[in-house]
């Protein structure tokens, strides 16, 4: 037996908005919805035939022009990910860890408040209440590396580079992994 499911007036308007009139049908457009969503959020899928340069941790090549693919930190994947997320994430997990904000603030290499603040390219993170200032991918490599070795916790970062002439490797792929001994 199937579920039978009542949809507000307004939500069915919605639904007929974006609906293909004459093709859709209720279940075929709320279908499509939910294939683009699942195709946005859905972590991508990195195979071992894929040709990504392995890259030197301490010392990595330039990352400006790069575009995160996939991000794993402390077991964890970053939905979405980009280099400002993966930092949020590693200040999250470090929190999580029991570190006081005022003893990672002290710990960290970004530059972070207590609270929120929105100024100066600070961006807010409710669920810890601190707030971190956005940098560049060089930066924000540094920060996270810097943050995993303190907490021991394990990396992985795939990306490309764009291909663009001021890329350190345009249009190749990259990874970096760095793991606990």
């Amino acid at each position: 037996m199937m579920p039978v499911v009542r949809i507000p007036d307004l939500i069915y308007k919605r639904l007929q908005a974006i609906a293909v009139p004459f093709e859709d049908t209720p279940i075929t457009v709320i279908e499509r919805l939910l294939s683009e969503y699942e195709a946005r959020h859905k972590p991508q899928e990195i195979t071992e035939s894929e040709n990504y340069r392995v890259i030197d941790t301490d010392a990595p090549p330039n990352l400006h022009y790069t575009k995160v693919i996939r991000a794993v930190i402390g077991g964890s994947e970053i939905p979405q990910p980009n280099w400002s997320k993966i930092v949020d994430k590693a200040h999250t997990l470090a929190i999580g860890q029991g570190i006081s904000p005022e003893a990672l603030i002290k710990l960290t290499l970004s530059h972070v408040v207590q609270g929120k603040n929105n100024t100066s390219g600070f961006h807010y993170l409710p669920q810890i209440n601190i707030s971190v200032q956005g940098v560049d991918a060089n930066l924000a490599w540094r920060n996270i590396l810097h943050l995993a070795k303190n907490l021991k916790v394990p990396i992985e970062i795939y990306f490309y580079w764009l291909d663009k002439e001021e890329s350190a490797y345009p249009g190749e792929k990259g990874k970096l992994v760095w793991n606990p001994i």
